[in-house]
């Protein structure tokens, strides 16, 4: 059988290419799986995200340990496809812990970070031995301490530091400046190396620095580390028992405006550095493992000219990707299988009720059709993990494909589960 596949133009990843001019992901054909499982759809391609995951763990080398960042993708098949590439996890919250677990992970790689840690998630982090918790303010050390002695043992820390160094990324995905609220700032980080040397219920085993998402150049990574040897040469205390660096995650992808990120450059130039200091590298990619293997399938309900915009109406909106009204992110928008005829441009809008549910705005597309099928590309991340149930609209469902095979392995929600949790007030009888 001849193999016809052509290349997808804008998808970032082989797995999402054409056949006889239709759209497939790996051997299955994107238009069976909307007509079997109704659309919107998340459509994930497991080839991609291996693919990918071995690709850093090839620009890092054995050594290094790979911490996929959950609140990319967090469903449980995309964990478990993670671990079995070798991956361990960056967690930000106990949520996040509780589905490595329900997924039957290990935890013995498994970084917490966030800004305000609960005392309920220290203590089930504490009690599933991560690798260590990403101290993010002083205020974390007093309560980390008081868990670590509730177990008699020391807690593995890592200290986030905030270098202020500008990765020219949007300002709400922007996290290692100084007005930005993560980390500890360089002026105040030696007294927090202070306090956790001074605690007999700490060990600070490595710093960590994220500079923010969709970093598309390695100067941000070589910058941040150079201040962070900088920090450590002021004292000899900051370095004593410094065994891995975590130079988080960010790693661009290939949409918008802009190339994706040289992981194997940021690799090359930072490892020697870190070699000669004994120090093991933790990264914390996730949208570079999961954003290009996943699409968002959406059926076209009309179209509607007004005020000199062609809108392009579809079934899919806001609520189930944010990233186009939250960021102002440009995915790349094709036709599953377009029809002939000149392009026009159009937004794409969907049907919940704000002015800001877009898709796409001018964005030129073939000639569509009520029933027509449209895929938005590079969807795998930070699209199902921040979708809401707005307008009591249910989440779409989600799909995995491994070659010729395709599982759901996240059910559409039914309106029953979106009521379950709620009770009616009733009326006060009068005593």
């Amino acid at each position: 059988m001849v193999d016809d596949r052509q290349p997808c133009a804008g998808a970032g990843t082989p797995e999402f290419h054409r056949r006889g001019g239709a759209l497939w992901c790996e051997d299955v054909p994107l238009a069976d799986l909307a007509a079997r499982h109704g659309t919107p759809l998340y459509v994930y391609s497991r080839a991609a995200m291996q693919r990918r995951l071995a690709a850093v763990r090839a620009a890092f080398g054995p050594d290094a340990i790979v911490c996929y960042a959950v609140k990319a993708n967090s469903v449980r098949a995309v964990l478990q496809t993670m671990h079995a590439g070798g991956a361990g996890f960056d967690v930000v919250s106990g949520g996040e812990l509780r589905r490595v677990q329900a997924a039957g992970l290990p935890t013995a790689q498994v970084v917490f970070a966030g800004v305000a840690k609960e005392r309920w998630e220290i203590e089930a982090a504490a009690a599933a031995d991560i690798l260590a918790f990403q101290v993010e303010s002083p205020h974390e050390l007093p309560l980390l301490a008081s868990v670590g002695a509730q177990l008699g043992r020391p807690l593995r820390v890592m200290l986030r530091l905030n270098p202020d160094v500008d990765a020219g990324t949007h300002a709400y995905i922007s996290t290692g400046k100084k007005d930005n609220k993560f980390g500890v700032s360089l002026a105040a980080a030696g007294a927090a190396v202070a306090a956790i040397v001074a605690s007999p219920w700490l060990r600070l085993v490595g710093y960590h620095v994220h500079l923010g998402s969709q970093l598309r150049s390695v100067e941000p990574y070589a910058a941040a580390l150079a201040k962070v040897e900088a920090f450590v040469a002021g004292d000899p205390a900051r370095a004593r028992g410094i065994s891995h660096y975590d130079l988080g995650g960010g790693f661009g992808i290939g949409y918008g405006s802009g190339d994706p990120l040289d992981v194997a450059a940021v690799a090359a130039a930072l490892l020697p550095r870190l070699r000669a200091r004994g120090w093991r590298p933790v990264v914390e990619p996730g949208r570079f493992l999961v954003g290009d293997a996943g699409v968002l399938l959406t059926r076209v309900l009309g179209d509607k000219p007004q005020g000199g915009t062609d809108f392009l109406l579809v079934d899919a909106a806001m609520n189930d990707l944010l990233r186009p009204a939250l960021y102002q992110a440009e995915h790349a928008i094709v036709a599953v299988a377009p029809h002939g005829g000149p392009a026009r441009t159009v937004d794409v809008v969907g049907p919940v009720c704000e002015t800001g549910d877009f898709l796409a705005r001018r964005r030129d597309l073939p000639p569509c059709a009520a029933g027509d099928l449209l895929a938005v590309l590079a969807a795998g991340a930070y699209g199902a993990s921040m979708a809401s149930n707005y307008n009591t609209r249910r989440r779409p469902a989600e799909v995995m494909v491994a070659g010729g095979v395709a599982r759901v392995i996240r059910r559409r929600e039914t309106f029953e589960q979106l009521l379950q949790n709620e009770e009616p007030f009733d009326e006060p009888t009068a005593s």
